[in-house]
């Protein structure tokens, strides 16, 4: 049998783990946010009306629906986003950020982006063009 797939896989699980932990420990001190709260933020940013509604925040996210129901209403109370109603279906109502969303999505992404540097230091340009490239050839 052949262990190489596993080893991998288990290698794959060990560094996203010291990822998320390393870009949680950057980003809740400064911005109160989880990476998963930001990852959410930048997809509801990167919407082409700036609105998502939760389910497709869910699927976009990779998350259950009521997972994402509960980060939303964490971002919610926070005043990073709001709920717009929308009247011909009240329990999809899109979500979109605030003002306060929008400047929090900003700093911490650059938070974001600082750490990620940090974590890949390691690697040349072409390395992590290739860890890119193979990383969505796993995903797909």
């Amino acid at each position: 049998m052949d262990s190489a797939a596993w080893e991998a896989v288990s290698a794959l699980m060990r560094s996203f783990t010291k990822t998320v932990r390393a870009l949680d420990g950057q980003l809740a001190p400064l911005h109160q946010l989880g990476t998963l709260e930001l990852r959410l933020l930048q997809t509801i940013a990167a919407a082409p009306d700036g609105r998502m509604r939760p389910v497709d925040l869910a699927r976009e996210a990779q998350l259950s629906a009521s997972g994402a129901t509960r980060a939303l209403e964490g971002l919610r109370d926070r005043g990073l986003v709001r709920a717009i109603e929308d009247p011909s279906d009240r329990r999809a109502s899109p979500a979109a950020l605030t003002e306060r969303g929008r400047s929090t999505l900003q700093d911490a992404t650059v938070t974001a982006h600082g750490a990620a540097q940090r974590l890949l230091r390691r690697l040349s340009l072409g390395q992590t063009r290739q860890l890119i490239r193979l990383l969505e050839e796993i995903g797909e």
